[in-house]
């Protein structure tokens, strides 16, 4: 038994030289082994059902066609600019498509006829035209009044492969939101349109307070029917903490290894600069 006291001893002071807690923050500590890792590129994620999702760089001018089976189809794109006469920027944001029509005339700009309409945000949407002049604009600069501009080709591709509902996510380059698709292994929780804003949005906050390891997830299902027009908002990336509160591995000893009579469990203390032990006696 003394052999058995020593051994888990010198474990405990070993774990605790290797996974000291830094409390110069308070309740914003980090373990050492999280210190050292840099999370910037943290996103949480949404799910679809859908087998397609859209990605679209606004900074690139790039669209990324991201089918379930892992594959990826690129395409060039030109956004919408504000320093066009009554031109906007493409709003940044999680949308997913809303309508479809295979001509549209636009009511603001002269009744211009859009093709493969795709709408995701409002009056914005995926579109061709019927011209060729706009294609050298095509993954090289924005120029569209709002939407975003793709190839004749392109656009029947499109209109022809994704349905109502399918993930729109634009952005400039960082966020902090991925899409992922679904799978016959996890469960999903699916909220209403206010309901989603409002988990997107607490997590974000977990995010900027540095306790997002910490918080309980539930695996998170988007469509049609809880994501409007407004879309999702995408977070805002600089505000992340780059370090996050992350728990030691030897809180999760008890619920990987099942505990038996005469085995002591370490436990590390998330607040104090300690290790426990608890003998377990039945």
């Amino acid at each position: 038994m003394r052999i058995i006291w020593g051994f888990f001893l010198i474990l405990s002071l070993t774990i605790q030289n290797a996974f000291p807690i830094n409390s110069t923050k308070g309740n914003n500590a980090v373990t050492d082994s999280s210190a050292s890792m840099n999370f910037t590129d943290l996103k949480d994620t949404l799910y679809t059902d859908h087998p397609f999702y859209i990605d679209v760089n606004l900074t690139a001018q790039m669209g990324y066609l991201h089918s379930r089976d892992g594959s990826v189809k690129p395409f060039g794109i030109s956004s919408g600019t504000d320093k066009l006469e009554d031109g906007i920027n493409t709003k940044e944001g999680l949308f997913v498509i809303q309508c479809k029509m295979p001509k549209w005339y636009s009511r603001q700009f002269d009744s211009t006829l859009m093709l493969n309409w795709m709408g995701f945000h409002y009056g914005t949407g995926f579109h061709a035209l019927k011209g060729s002049g706009y294609y050298r604009f095509l993954g090289k600069k924005r120029s569209s009044h709002g939407c975003v501009r793709i190839s004749r080709d392109m656009a029947k591709f499109l209109y022809d492969t994704v349905s109502l509902g399918t993930p729109v996510l634009v952005h400039k380059g960082a966020c902090l939101v991925a899409v992922a698709f679904t799978d016959s292994v996890h469960k999903y929780v699916h909220y209403s349109v206010e309901g989603l804003l409002n988990e997107v949005n607490r997590r974000y906050k977990q995010m900027y307070a540095g306790k997002y390891f910490i918080s309980s997830h539930f695996h998170l299902l988007m469509d049609l029917d809880n994501v409007g027009h407004q879309g999702v908002p995408l977070g805002i990336s600089k505000n992340i903490l780059k370090r996050q509160i992350i728990k030691s591995p030897a809180l999760f000893v008890k619920s990987v290894i099942p505990p038996v009579k005469g085995t002591v469990l370490i436990r590390k203390s998330l607040v104090k600069n300690d290790f426990r032990m608890y003998f377990v006696s039945k």
